[in-house]
């Protein structure tokens, strides 16, 4: 297990207060926030090339913010990769392992398997230069897991790469920690990167630590506005609970002149009458009702009527911006491609829509 209790960095005119993660042996965590929050120099601070102000940093039980960085049995990809130009990938791969006069022989079963993991045996005689962006990612990934760090840190591993390539890097990254279950700390501000790989995220803004959870806790039920803003979700509005409606066990919500009915398993805090709440509405949740068709008894509790405002091509699905009557503020509905063809929808069109149960959620 990674443990770090209150890291306090001063760097020129960067300042980082209290800052805590703790990180599961085997687990993949990212560490989200925006560009400027530090999250480099956390890194940084971690591998030993700053001394915090305070603070203390476990690796498997040992505290090792006071030794230096070879003592720390933690690896290192930063974003520049860093690999040794006069070194073959081969000679690259070995430099970690041979620079702690560990004997080749122990290793050498291990390395052979990352290597057909990663896909780089054709590549070994060559050096750095004669290669891609995307191979230089992965001899680089290589290098760093060679010697079987404790930890390994990763600083944007996947940035700069065409997108066909950054699909490629991906699928191995997540091959590569589930055949070899390595202790990854990953520094992002790539989505779609820690959604797809990270087994836990925490959300880092402003030099606060405002969520961690799984990557559903994240990116389904942000525990915030600045959480949500930050991820990029839409339909955000200040909502205010009316009253409870105990038979079913939901909240009467308004949102200006809309009014919803919530499910109670949408919050994970206390609603009472009265209060003032932030209320995310999941775009994919919100469902456009063909005329003639039925509508299920899941989604009576709230339709409304109002037309379409604009829509959006995304390139694999359509955002369509729903005005409803006597509401001045639209919200926005995700359409996937294949729906989107069977709706005949245009700007102008009136229409009704549904929500799931799913759409809600109140945020503290």
């Amino acid at each position: 297990m990674i443990r770090i209790e209150g890291l306090t960095i001063f760097l020129k005119t960067f300042q980082l207060n209290d800052f805590h993660i703790q990180i599961e042996e085997g687990e993949f965590h990212f560490l989200l926030g925006p560009t400027g929050s530090g999250k480099t120099l956390i890194l940084e601070s971690v591998i030993g090339l700053h001394r915090p102000k305070k603070g203390k940093i476990w690796v498997a039980e040992r505290e090792v913010q006071h030794l230096p960085p070879e003592q720390r049995e933690i690896s290192y990809v930063p974003q520049d990769l860093a690999l040794f130009p006069h070194l073959t990938v081969r000679e690259n791969i070995l430099y970690g392992i041979r620079a702690k006069n560990h004997p080749l022989a122990t290793y050498s079963e291990y390395v052979d398997s990352l290597i057909q993991v990663m896909r780089i045996g054709p590549l070994l005689e060559r050096y750095p230069v004669k290669l891609s962006g995307g191979e230089k990612k992965r001899v680089a990934l290589l290098r760093a897991l060679a010697p079987k760090p404790k930890l390994l840190l990763l600083d944007e591993p996947l940035t700069g790469l065409d997108p066909s390539i950054k699909f490629e890097i991906q699928q191995l990254l997540k091959t590569l920690h589930a055949s070899f279950r390595p202790t990854v700390l990953c520094v992002s501000h790539d989505f779609e990167e820690a959604y797809l790989l990270g087994n836990k995220i925490t959300v880092f803004i402003h030099g606060k630590v405002e969520q961690v959870g799984t990557r559903d806790d994240v990116f389904l039920r942000p525990r915030s506005k600045p959480v949500a803003l930050f991820l990029g979700l839409k339909n955000i509005f200040r909502g205010k609970a009316i009253c409870q409606e105990k038979e079913s066990n939901r909240w009467r919500v308004s949102v200006n002149n809309l009014q919803f009915s919530i499910p109670h398993h949408a919050s994970l805090g206390e609603i009472t009458e009265g209060k003032e709440f932030d209320l995310y509405l999941r775009p994919e949740e919100v469902m456009i009702i063909r005329d003639g068709k039925p509508i299920k008894d899941s989604l009576k509790w709230n339709i409304f009527d109002g037309k379409i405002e604009d829509i959006v091509d995304r390139g694999k699905h359509h955002t369509v911006f729903f005005h409803p009557q006597n509401e001045e503020i639209p919200f926005e509905i995700s359409i996937p491609n294949y729906a989107y063809r069977n709706l005949d929808l245009f700007v102008g069109k009136g229409v009704k829509v549904a929500l799931r149960d799913e759409a809600f959620w109140v945020m503290e």
